[in-house]
């Protein structure tokens, strides 16, 4: 009797990660648990972000799904890997933002083992920590460290300066000087990412409709997520706001702007949510559950 051959012992290898779950998962399973129609809803939305890489750009490409979270990996040695991986992060934010939810995330480099049944690693272990402790808000961080490798290892013809452009065209540095990748203006979501312009304000009250509930959310943990959203709403309805008339875009896409422009602005319930995240912060207490005075929801 032959016995079979050794299995070659695992060994890691220097990947790109993307690690990505959903805000507020556990509130958003509560609610499925009376309503069949909005599990219906969180179940395409799990597809959704679960066909990430169904189309794989890389013949390096690892995808791992576990509940609400995915694991998205290439070997860094791929050409434009940086570049599609971001790419299918973007797509992945806008589409779920229509489906009615907001993802958080990290994507950097390290020592990765991932295969089909397992993903283990210093880099995991990296990715989990930055989604939890650093990316904090609504947002998809990015190492800088990634922006490097982009230069690195790009595609054929692009010098290393475009790529790096192309890489930078979905990503927006904030206000703490992390990196993120945008999915609120309108040159990252239309410009950028493709999506279609004349669905572009129907993205944006969508969007609107999560920020309006988040910031009247009792847990003021959860209402300071969207305080970190709503001034980049903001921005963008003020952009469209400022537009002069005899802008080619607004003579082009007059609804569009107008639609934008009516979008709620949310000041008096902004302003009393930054109020109640004041108040416990002076308080020194943990944040927690505080009723928000009564607002309309839609006032500017």
């Amino acid at each position: 009797m032959r016995l079979a051959a050794p299995k070659p012992a695992p060994r890691y290898e220097d990947r790109l990660i993307l690690f990505i779950d959903f805000l507020g998962f556990k509130e958003i399973v509560g609610t499925t648990v009376s309503d069949s129609t909005a599990l219906s809803r969180l179940i395409d939305a799990l597809n959704e972000i679960g066909s990430m890489g169904d189309t794989p750009a890389a013949s390096s490409q690892r995808v791992t799904q576990f509940s609400d979270s995915v694991v998205l990996s290439y070997a860094v040695n791929e050409k434009s890997g940086v570049f599609w991986m971001i790419n299918e992060i973007a797509l992945t934010v806008i589409s779920l933002v229509f489906r009615g939810y907001l993802l958080r995330g990290a994507v950097t480099i390290g020592q990765l083992y991932h295969e089909d049944r397992h993903v283990v690693g210093p880099a995991m272990v990296a990715a989990v920590e930055m989604e939890s402790k650093v990316a904090c808000f609504p947002r998809v961080i990015v190492d800088p460290a990634v922006i490097q490798l982009a230069r690195r290892h790009r595609r054929e013809g692009h010098s290393a300066h475009e790529e790096e452009q192309y890489v930078r065209s979905f990503i927006s540095e904030d206000a703490d000087g992390h990196l993120f990748i945008d999915y609120v203006s309108w040159n990252s979501v239309v410009a950028v990412a493709g999506a279609e312009d004349e669905h572009y304000p129907e993205y944006l009250r969508r969007l609107s409709a999560m920020i309006g509930a988040g910031l009247a959310h009792t847990d003021v943990r959860v209402a300071q997520k969207y305080l970190w959203l709503y001034p980049r709403y903001i921005e963008v309805l003020k952009s469209f706001a400022d537009m002069p008339s005899d802008h080619p875009y607004r003579i082009q896409s007059r609804e569009c702007c107008e639609a934008i422009v009516n979008l709620p602005a949310f000041k008096k319930l902004a302003r009393e949510t930054k109020r109640r995240v004041k108040d416990t912060k002076k308080m020194k207490l943990p944040l927690k559950r505080t009723k928000p005075k009564k607002v309309v929801s839609g006032s500017r």
